[in-house]
C-alpha cells in the first residue's frame, strides 16, 4: 500500500497499530511506519477508482490537444 500523506511504500499487515483511537484491534487502519499517517483500508478501492479514472482523463486531454 502506498501512504496518501508521504507517498511511503509499505506491507498494511507488518505496521503496527495507531495506539490512539482506542479501538486498535478493529479499526481498519494502516499506520504508515514513515509519517505516523493512519490510511484508512476501507477507502482503498474508493481511492484506486479516483486515481484511474484521473489518469483516464489526463491521457484524453492530452489526445485531445493533438
Amino acid at each position: 500500500m502506498q501512504c496518501r500523506m508521504c507517498g511511503f511504500e509499505f506491507d498494511p499487515m507488518k505496521g503496527g497499530s495507531c495506539g490512539s483511537c482506542g479501538q486498535c484491534k478493529g479499526c481498519n487502519n494502516a499506520i504508515c511506519p514513515r509519517c505516523g499517517y493512519g490510511n484508512s483500508l476501507s477507502y482503498e478501492k474508493e481511492f484506486d477508482y479516483i486515481s484511474k479514472l484521473q489518469r483516464k482523463l489526463k491521457s484524453f486531454k492530452s489526445r485531445a490537444k493533438i
